[in-house]
């Protein structure tokens, strides 16, 4: 009897080694398939970086592609000059260099780096299109005129945003801004997101989307603001650098004054009259109680272009 308990008791003893190997031997197979999918994930993530670096002409290995503006009057054609594409491409380029195609931590900094260029209203989204292809697509800025300062022309948005290119004096083709006694900010990483700080840029603004928005953009080169600062007068600069006395801002009705509308109905029959909004005449003041040419015979008060 003592014999066979001691064979059972082996018996019993060898059943819970076998049932501890078997754990044991499950949990290193798991480990070791773990292993071996991390390890075969990292050589699949180089393999594929080393095909992208070897597809794409870029120097970077990824080619860039973005979506760029479009004119209104001309969908597909784009009103951002080459040059501009081509520094945008650029930045992109850059930011991406160190890093390889599929990590997350490129398509990042494109996206902050791009957002700092000035062009964008917001960082824009850098999203893969393809393989060794990215997109880059976001909300852009709206050139809206130049403001004169320090000898050249600053590119501004609709919104009084400064944009990267300056322009010699007249050469832009935009609307111009005069008289501002205040510069934009011009250095460190917010140069490009802060509006222009002289008041007198929103001000020149306004007045120039309005005389867009009722058709007479191709009666004017731009707005002075100097005598508006100094408590006077906005100024119309009409075609031939004559003035034109529009008086207070566009939101901002002075009494005494005419309304915006009659304004405008003043220089329409301006232009009916003479073919021109300055009457062809030096000086022209419509913010008055009637309209006032001066005839003197001066010579044009140029501060156009």
């Amino acid at each position: 009897m003592a014999k066979t308990k001691r064979n059972k008791k082996k018996q019993r003893d060898w059943a819970k080694i076998g049932r501890w190997s078997l754990r044991t031997v499950s949990v290193l197979f798991l480990l070791a398939l773990a292993i071996g999918m991390t390890f075969g994930v990292d050589r699949l993530r180089t393999h594929a970086d080393s095909q992208l670096r070897l597809v794409s002409e870029s120097p970077t290995g990824v080619e860039i592609t973005f979506v760029w503006p479009t004119l209104e009057s001309r969908p597909g054609e784009t009103w951002l000059p080459a040059a501009d594409q081509r520094e945008l491409v650029r930045v992109a380029e850059t930011a991406i260099r160190e890093d390889a195609p599929l990590s997350a931590a490129p398509l990042r900094r494109i996206s902050e780096d791009l957002g700092d260029t000035g062009w964008f209203a917001e960082d824009p989204i850098v999203r893969r299109s393809g393989a060794g292809r990215l997109e880059v697509d976001g909300i852009w800025r709206v050139p809206a005129a130049v403001v004169r300062w320090d000898g050249d022309d600053r590119l501004v948005s609709n919104e009084g945003y400064p944009m990267p290119p300056a322009y010699l004096a007249g050469r832009s083709g935009r609307p111009v801004i005069t008289g501002v006694f205040t510069g934009p900010v011009v250095t460190g990483p917010n140069r490009f997101q802060e509006p222009w700080r002289d008041p007198g840029v929103a001000v020149a603004l306004d007045l120039i989307a309005l005389l867009q928005s009722v058709g007479l953009a191709d009666a004017i080169t731009g707005v002075d603001v100097a005598g508006y600062l100094n408590g006077g007068p906005i100024e119309i600069i009409s075609k031939a650098g004559n003035r034109v006395v529009w008086g207070s801002p566009v939101d901002d009705w002075v009494p005494g004054e005419p309304s915006v509308e009659e304004k405008i109905d003043r220089l329409r029959a301006l232009i009916d009259r003479t073919g021109s909004i300055d009457a062809g005449q030096p000086r022209v003041e419509i913010h008055r109680a009637r309209v006032e040419i001066d005839r003197s015979g001066l010579p044009n008060q140029r501060g156009g272009d």
